[in-house]
């Protein structure tokens, strides 16, 4: 569970950026919550205080009550949590290197004139790696529930009517077709044969002369075809 807090003043602004965590994190298929304030409370202070585990802290700079400087500093000082990400978003960009002298470890300052859905976005996936989260695939098959995280996944390849997902412990099954499942994967699962989706980030090499991909893990199977070489090279690429 990750939980974030938003405050922002402006109704329209808030929600952009609500709307941008709810599309990132349903995408990650992470559990997430999400605590919306308009102003400087002591209501926010409280949840401040007691939400001091895996949450990350969109601040307004400026407030009807107070600023996000101020909200900063509460974290930072008088909570003493110099875990959770800070991000600022404001439309005064020009205070940039003022807010930054404050030594209060902010990650990142947004121009709400610049794109904020996109940089919100990049963020989020920094404070993912900050807080240690990881991506998990969840579904259900024969009435148990399973939760994989989503990089301990090697490969996904169909077998029969079952496609069997590959870990790097174990391996599991789902009546799921390859084209399906690709759509709830990372765009880093590519399709490497007919029937098959390599996890790229799990690959050591790949022998095309033998057509065997070679994983982090020690795993080495015959995963990949030739005649999807241009379209991994293509992603390399990029």
């Amino acid at each position: 569970m990750i939980n974030f807090v938003v405050v922002d003043d402006n109704t329209s602004h808030r929600k952009r950026i609500v709307s941008t965590i709810v599309s990132k994190m349903m995408s990650n298929q992470i559990d997430f919550n999400i605590n919306e304030f308009n102003d400087y409370s002591n209501q926010l202070l409280k949840t401040i205080k007691d939400e001091r585990r895996n949450t990350v802290y969109i601040l307004d700079l400026e407030l009807p009550s107070g600023d996000g400087i101020d909200l900063a500093r509460y974290i930072r000082n008088e909570c003493n949590n110099w875990i959770s990400p800070i991000i600022i978003v404001t439309a005064h960009t020009s205070l940039y290197y003022e807010v930054y002298k404050q030594r209060l470890q902010l990650l990142d300052f947004i121009g709400k004139c610049n794109s904020v859905e996109e940089n919100v976005s990049e963020n989020i996936d920094i404070c993912l790696r900050m807080l240690n989260i990881e991506k998990v695939y969840r579904y259900t098959y024969k009435s148990i529930d399973y939760s994989l995280p989503i990089d301990s996944i090697d490969y996904v390849i169909r077998e029969g009517r079952q496609t069997k997902i590959v870990t790097c412990n174990n391996n599991y099954y789902q009546n799921i077709s390859i084209k399906d499942i690709k759509l709830l994967l990372p765009e880093y699962f590519i399709c490497s044969n007919k029937g098959v989706l390599i996890n790229f980030k799990n690959i050591d090499k790949i022998d095309w002369n033998k057509e065997i991909v070679y994983f982090k893990d020690g795993k080495s199977e015959y995963l990949v075809s030739r005649s999807h070489k241009k379209e991994i090279d293509e992603y390399v690429l990029v």
